[in-house]
C-alpha cells in the first residue's frame, strides 16, 4: 500500500510542477529570442559591414582575418555564455527551488542565472561552456542548449568514417569518451551555481560524486526516461485511438483533423517540457548526492489556475475552428502530388558504378531529374572525374589526379565494374538532351580556372540549361555567378550563419540535419531552390519527398521513386500525418 501510494506521488510530485514549468519556458524562450534577435542584428551588421550577407562553410576564414570576424568570434561565445546563463543557471535555480518547496518566480531565476555565469568566466568555466554547447549534442547525453541542439559531424565527413574501418572504431571511440565524459561532469553546473564553488574544483567534485553514487544515478535515470516514454506513449493512445474509433463512425476530416492537432499541441507542450524535467531529476539527484539521502519534491497543497483552464478551452476552440478551415481547403494544405525532384549521387547512386558515363545512364533509366557529378583537373589541365582526394577507393591507386597526366588516369579501372575514369566532355556528351547534370566543382583545383574551363566546355555544347554547377566554395560560386550569369549555381552549406538565403546562387544546398521546413522556406523567400543532400534511408527520402525541398540528391535513386509511386497513393489520414511532421520538425 504504501509502495503504491509512494508511486502516485512520484508521478502528483512531477504533475503538479507543470503550469511553473510552462510558465518558465515561455518567459525564459520570449527573453532568449528577444536577446538574440538583438545580437543577431549586431551579427548581420558586422557581416555586411565586411561585404557579405552570410558566414558559411565555404569561407569560414573570414572569421579569424578581419575586425568583423573576430567580433562575430567574441559574439559567438558571449551568445554561448548567454544561453547557458538564461537556459540552464535559471532553470537549475527554478528547479532547486521547486524541490525545497519554495515560491520560484521567474525574475528572480533570470536574475540567478545571470550573475551566475561570472562563475564561469575563467579557463574552466570556458571549457565547461565550450562542452555544453558544442560537445553535448554530439555525444547524447549532459546538460545542453537547445542554440547548438543541432549541432552535428556532416555527412561528407561521417560518410568517409563509415567507409574505413579503422576511422569508424575511432570515431565510436572518441562519441563513447565524450559520453562518459558528460555523465561524470553532469553535476559541475548545479556544484557551481548551488554549491558555490569554482568550475574546475566543481569537476573533480561532480566526478567524485558520480563514481561514488553511479549505481543509483543509473536506476534512476533510466526510470525517469521509462516513465517519460510511459507518458508518451499514452498520450499518443489516447489520441489516436478516438482519432480512428471517430474516423470509422463518421469519417469526417474535420474531426480527425482536430483530433490529430490536438495530439500535436499535446505532443508539443510534452516536448516541451522534457528538458526542464531532466534539470529537474539532476537537480533532485544532486541534492540526493550531496547529502546522502533520499530527497522528493514536496507536495504542495492543489492550487487552482483559472488562466490555464481558459488556455486550454482557448486552444481547443481555436483547434476547432481551423479543422473546418483546413477540411474547406483540404487539397491545397495537403497536396497528393509530389513536386521534389530527385538527382542521383556520384552520377548514378547505388544504380550504377560512381562517376561513369555507366552512373550517368543509369540515372536516365530510373528517370532521375538529374545527375551530380564530381570533376577535378590533372596534372596536365585535363577535367576527370572522381570524388575523393585519391583515386585510392575506387581504383587501388593512391594518386591525386593533380598529381597524374590524362593518360595516366585513364589506363585506371574501378574495381569491381572494370569502368574507366571518365572525362567531364564524356559527361556532358553522355547527359546531353536526357538529365540535368549538377557538376561539382571538387578539391584542392577547384579554383577559377576550372569554372572558366567547365563554363566553356558547357557553351560549346550549348548546355547551360541543362547544367548546374555547384560546389563547397562560396567564392567559386559567386565568382561564376558574377562572370556567367547564364549559368545555373548551386553552393553546397554544412555551416551557415547570417542571411544565409540571400547568398549568390540558384540553389542552396543543405544537409539533411539542417534541412529544416523554416530553413527551405527562408530560401524561396528569397527566390532560390532549395536542393537537400543526401536523404538515403526510406524515411529520409519520404520526409523530404513530402518537403518543399525543391529536389534531394540521393544514393538510392531507385528506393526513392518506389517511396515517390506510395506516397502518392496516401490516404487523407496518411497525407495529413505527413503534414504534421513537416510542421513539427
Amino acid at each position: 500500500m504504501q509502495r503504491k501510494q509512494r508511486k502516485q506521488r512520484v508521478w502528483y510530485q512531477y504533475l503538479q510542477s507543470i503550469p511553473e514549468l510552462v510558465k518558465y519556458q515561455i518567459v525564459t524562450k520570449l527573453t532568449l529570442a528577444a536577446a538574440l534577435y538583438v545580437l543577431g542584428k549586431v551579427s548581420q551588421w558586422a557581416i555586411e559591414s565586411a561585404g557579405r550577407v552570410a558566414v558559411t562553410s565555404g569561407d569560414f576564414l573570414f572569421l579569424f582575418t578581419s575586425w568583423q570576424g573576430w567580433l562575430l568570434v567574441i559574439l559567438g561565445l558571449s551568445v554561448l555564455f548567454f544561453y547557458t546563463a538564461l537556459e540552464l543557471n535559471t532553470k537549475i535555480w527554478y528547479c532547486s527551488q521547486i524541490i525545497k518547496g519554495e515560491d520560484a518566480p521567474v525574475r528572480e531565476a533570470l536574475r540567478f542565472g545571470m550573475e551566475g555565469i561570472r562563475r564561469f568566466l575563467n579557463p574552466a568555466g570556458l571549457l565547461v561552456i565550450l562542452y555544453v554547447g558544442l560537445i553535448v549534442p554530439v555525444a547524447g547525453f549532459g546538460l545542453s542548449i537547445s542554440l547548438t541542439s543541432r549541432v552535428y559531424i556532416p555527412s561528407f565527413i561521417t560518410s568517409v568514417i563509415a567507409s574505413t574501418p579503422l576511422y569508424l572504431a575511432l570515431y565510436r571511440l572518441v562519441v563513447a569518451g565524450f559520453t562518459v565524459v558528460g555523465v561524470l561532469h553532469v553535476f559541475v553546473l548545479h556544484i557551481v551555481l548551488l554549491g558555490g564553488v569554482g568550475a574546475e574544483e566543481a569537476i573533480v567534485r561532480s566526478r567524485q560524486m558520480v563514481k561514488q553514487n553511479f549505481k543509483s544515478f543509473l536506476v534512476q535515470m533510466l526510470l525517469f526516461y521509462v516513465r517519460i516514454a510511459v507518458v508518451v506513449a499514452l498520450v499518443v493512445i489516447a489520441v489516436s485511438l478516438p482519432a480512428a474509433f471517430a474516423y470509422a463512425l463518421s469519417e469526417s476530416r474535420a474531426l480527425l483533423l482536430f483530433l490529430l492537432m490536438l495530439g500535436a499541441a499535446v505532443s508539443s507542450l510534452a516536448s516541451f517540457l522534457i528538458d526542464p524535467y531532466f534539470v529537474l531529476k539532476l537537480t533532485q539527484l544532486y541534492y540526493e548526492f550531496s547529502r546522502g539521502e533520499a530527497v522528493e519534491i514536496p507536495v504542495r497543497s492543489r492550487r487552482h489556475h483559472p488562466f490555464i483552464a481558459l488556455g486550454v478551452m482557448a486552444t481547443v476552440a481555436a483547434l476547432g475552428l481551423a479543422a473546418v478551415v483546413m477540411d474547406i481547403y483540404f487539397d491545397l494544405l495537403f497536396p497528393a502530388a509530389i513536386d521534389t525532384q530527385v538527382i542521383a549521387h556520384r552520377a548514378g547512386g547505388n544504380e550504377g558504378p560512381e562517376n561513369t558515363v555507366k552512373g550517368v545512364e543509369a540515372a536516365v533509366a530510373e528517370g532521375a531529374y538529374g545527375s551530380e557529378i564530381d570533376v577535378q583537373r590533372t596534372q596536365d589541365g585535363y577535367y576527370v572525374i572522381n570524388h575523393d582526394t585519391t583515386f585510392k577507393r575506387l581504383t587501388g591507386d593512391s594518386r591525386k589526379p593533380s598529381e597524374m597526366t590524362l593518360a595516366q588516369v585513364r589506363e585506371l579501372r574501378l574495381t569491381g565494374s572494370g569502368e574507366p575514369v571518365p572525362t567531364l566532355e564524356e559527361m556532358l556528351d553522355a547527359s546531353k538532351g536526357k538529365i540535368v547534370l549538377f557538376v561539382e566543382l571538387k578539391g584542392e583545383t577547384a579554383d577559377r580556372r576550372m569554372a572558366d574551363d567547365v563554363v566553356q566546355m558547357v557553351r560549346e555544347r550549348e548546355m547551360t540549361d541543362e547544367v548546374v554547377l555547384i560546389s563547397l566554395k562560396y567564392d567559386l560560386i559567386d565568382y561564376i555567378e558574377s562572370m556567367y550569369p547564364e549559368m545555373q549555381t548551386g553552393f553546397l552549406a554544412w555551416l551557415a550563419y547570417g542571411n544565409t538565403a540571400a547568398l549568390h546562387c540558384d540553389y542552396l544546398g543543405l544537409e539533411a540535419e539542417i534541412a529544416t521546413t523554416s530553413t527551405i522556406e527562408s530560401i524561396h523567400n528569397q527566390d532560390k531552390l532549395a536542393l537537400v543532400w543526401t536523404p538515403n534511408t526510406e524515411d529520409e527520402q519520404k520526409h523530404f519527398l513530402c518537403s518543399d525541398a525543391d529536389a534531394i540528391i540521393t544514393d538510392n535513386v531507385a528506393q526513392s521513386a518506389r517511396v515517390r509511386a506510395e506516397l502518392e497513393q496516401r490516404s487523407d489520414l496518411e497525407r495529413m500525418l505527413d503534414e504534421l511532421v513537416q510542421v513539427l520538425m
